[in-house]
């Protein structure tokens, strides 16, 4: 009977010579194994390196255990997620160590106090302007102001009332209502200019967000405008180079994304609102997000404690059309995501689309507040019976919602859809985010949110 040969060798599989040869391959390749557990244990980690059990024995203490968990968002279509420090690491694990330190009395450590405006209970800005906010200041406190050799300081925040935090149930009426703390410090760390020596050195208050200040100074207050400091370089202080070698992007959606983590009772909020809103056969690479936004963004808005407007909103039948484009260039596309803060907008772009595309499936906000505005000095008097809980958990619901889309149309004169695209770039559940920005801006951020890119 004639030997069977192997695919790729003309050598009989039961000769002595194909035996010889399993037995060399077999030699090589235990050899090329040991050599490798060779140069991981001696070059890749001298500080930790593998026993002859397998085990790792550490020469340093390590913060983090070498091996992890698999990211699961894919798991969570329809329930909470978001990217924690621990689970993420890389520039987002950064901040939450510069931010966390060990020892908040050390004689190195240095803070900058993140200050309320005077008038605070009047502050209008929405969520995503108090994140761009902390964004910024968590830049400066980082880089110190682009000096990172003089040392990084902690970014902390006052505790004075924060207007969307009025009547909290749930903590205090500051930012910690809704949100982790910045850091582990508390206030009682950093040197209070209230009660300190005016001629002391240790403190020093800024006028306007661009002064100049000494460097050693142990704590500095922002000044109390609603702006910011611009930092030049925001990877300086990573030690991984200048921002000519890293893109802008995932700086901006990491500290963003440690600004938005949520207090569990909020999470538990969100996640009920997601069970309830995302089909769990919702195909991310086949969604697209439409987050309306209107209300006091738009001319000719009048509504007592919410911002005035500021620019031409753009026609619900541009939403309409561009939805049309995007479902021309993938005919793949199933689903359609709609949110607004504004009630009637989002009702009749919904009747728009069932009309002209019955054939798409649309995921609503069930039980959106819909307050009609973003601004946030006056939510609980916007909509009778209910608060500024069930208004902020609303809006994040959306937030979330849409890092589950993989095209956009929305205007990126609005912090908070710019916000949502930014965030849906590196941290969304779809590949290849694209946006088309029916109302653009100018600025890096808006650029961000469009094209992934300043």
């Amino acid at each position: 009977m004639e030997a069977k040969t192997s695919p790729n060798r003309g050598t009989p599989n039961n000769s002595p010579r194909a035996s010889s040869l399993t037995q060399f391959r077999m030699i090589v390749v235990s050899v090329t194994c040991a050599t490798l557990v060779s140069v991981v244990n001696n070059i890749i980690m001298p500080n930790d390196r593998l026993s002859s059990s397998g085990n790792r024995s550490h020469d340093t203490p390590q913060k983090y255990p070498k091996t992890s968990k698999k990211l699961t968002k894919d798991q969570h279509i329809n329930t909470f997620w978001w990217p924690s420090p621990e689970e993420y690491g890389g520039i987002l694990g950064k901040i939450h160590d510069f931010q966390n330190p060990s020892d908040c009395s050390a004689a190195s450590a240095k803070f900058f106090v993140w200050r309320s405006k005077s008038d605070n209970e009047n502050d209008t800005r929405g969520l995503t302007a108090w994140a761009h906010a902390a964004s910024s200041h968590m830049l400066h406190a980082l880089t110190d102001a682009d000096q990172p050799e003089a040392g990084h300081r902690i970014l902390i925040n006052d505790d004075k009332l924060f207007p969307m935090a009025k009547g909290c149930e749930h903590g205090p009426e500051t930012r910690e209502c809704y949100f982790e703390p910045l850091t582990n410090c508390k206030l009682s760390d950093v040197d209070d200019y209230e009660t300190a020596d005016p001629k002391s050195t240790k403190i020093k208050i800024l006028s306007k967000p661009d002064e100049e200040y000494d460097r050693s100074v142990r704590t500095l207050y922002t000044s109390d405008s609603i702006w910011f400091r611009k930092v030049k370089d925001m990877y300086s202080w990573t030690g991984l180079g200048f921002n000519s070698q890293h893109s802008t992007i995932h700086m901006t959606a990491a500290s963003l994304a440690y600004y938005f983590r949520v207090k569990p009772w909020l999470r538990k909020e969100i996640d009920e609102r997601l069970r309830r809103n995302i089909p769990l056969d919702l195909n991310p690479q086949r969604t697209i997000g439409v987050p309306i936004r209107r209300s006091d963004k738009c001319h000719g808005h009048a509504l007592e404690g919410s911002a005035s407007g500021e620019l031409e909103c753009p026609p619900l039948e541009e939403y309409l059309k561009k939805v049309k484009e995007f479902l021309e260039f993938d005919p793949r596309i199933e689903n359609v995501i709609v949110t607004s803060e504004d009630k009637s907008a989002c009702e009749e772009f919904l009747e728009i689309l069932n009309k002209e595309l019955p054939s798409l499936r649309v995921i609503q906000n069930i039980g959106d507040v819909q307050q009609g505005t973003g601004s946030g000095s006056k939510l609980e008097a916007y909509t009778e019976g209910s608060s500024n809980a069930q208004v902020v958990a609303s809006a994040l619901t959306s937030l979330h919602m849409h890092m589950r889309a993989r095209y956009f149309v929305l205007t990126s004169k609005s912090t908070w859809t710019s916000t949502i695209a930014v965030m849906a770039r590196v941290y969304g559940f779809a590949s290849e985010v694209i946006v088309f920005d029916i109302g653009p801006n100018k600025n890096t951020f808006a650029h961000l949110a469009r094209r992934g890119c300043a």
